[in-house]
């Protein structure tokens, strides 16, 4: 089964619990949710981490290790920047990875959607290179997706290559978090590594929140911020959302970023 191997063999912290315990006194599943690290706006190819990502995904790894975390299962989705998130987190832990990879926790694809609306509403709008003009545009394009007002002229542009719907994004990503979630034995841990769509997705799930929300939630989830659910049988509640403990310290302050 994919998982973690610790090299140099180690001991949980006396007293660490190896389980968590539900309100029925069921042990609960648990899942720690990862963005990636800082990718490469505007590089030729964002889908890399940026130096300082891979420096956050160490430190990550490191906060793990520290903390005498042990994950039962790991699952990243099928994107460059997610393995080598999780390949940062490995050496700081210490570890080999034998990660299951999920494409259904892949990122959507922005920038086919960002060029379908900027054709339509904003046609001398330069691509995002910075992060203010990322997010200066972020919301005007997600509300039209959310919307469906793009879906004719995706579908229209996309030839050979689909670009989904909104609708149909937030399916195959619940369908990976439940098989995430419900694919081991109770009471595992379980570590994903993915993007900051899927991220609030889950949370939009598991809180029942509108798509409006989760687009607030994406506005919001730094790079290698942990998202940690509990599981009790079927269901997922969310415990912690946003969880920088990694990088909470004066001299990392300058390392927290957005994109």
């Amino acid at each position: 089964m994919p998982g973690f191997t610790r090299s140099p063999p180690s001991t949980l912290p006396r007293g660490f619990p190896t389980l968590r315990i539900g309100p029925h006194g069921n042990p609960m599943s648990e899942i720690y949710f990862v963005r990636h690290g800082q990718a490469s706006l505007g590089a030729r190819n964002y889908d890399q981490l940026s130096p300082l990502g891979w420096e956050q995904a160490r430190w990550l790894g490191e906060y793990f290790r520290d903390r005498g975390l042990e994950f039962d299962r790991v699952v990243i989705g099928d994107m460059r920047r997610h393995r080598e998130t999780l390949e940062g987190i490995s050496a700081g832990m210490g570890l080999r990875i034998e990660p299951r990879v999920d494409s259904r926790l892949n990122e959507f694809s922005f920038h086919p959607v960002l060029r379908t609306y900027c054709r339509r509403h904003r046609p001398e709008a330069p691509e995002p290179r910075t992060a203010a003009a990322f997010f200066g545009i972020l919301r005007e394009v997600m509300s039209a997706w959310i919307a469906g007002d793009l879906d004719a002229d995706l579908a229209a542009a996309a030839c050979d290559r689909p670009v989904e719907s909104w609708a149909d994004f937030n399916r195959r990503v619940i369908e990976g978090l439940t098989e995430a979630h419900r694919g081991g034995r109770t009471g595992e841990r379980v570590l994903i590594v993915s993007s900051g769509g899927p991220k609030s997705l889950a949370i939009k799930h598991v809180m029942q929140l509108s798509d409006t929300s989760a687009v607030e939630l994406m506005m919001q989830i730094r790079n290698t911020a942990t998202t940690r659910f509990l599981g009790d049988g079927e269901r997922l509640a969310l415990h912690a959302f946003n969880g920088l403990a990694h990088m909470e310290r004066p001299d990392r302050e300058h390392a927290i970023t957005l994109v």
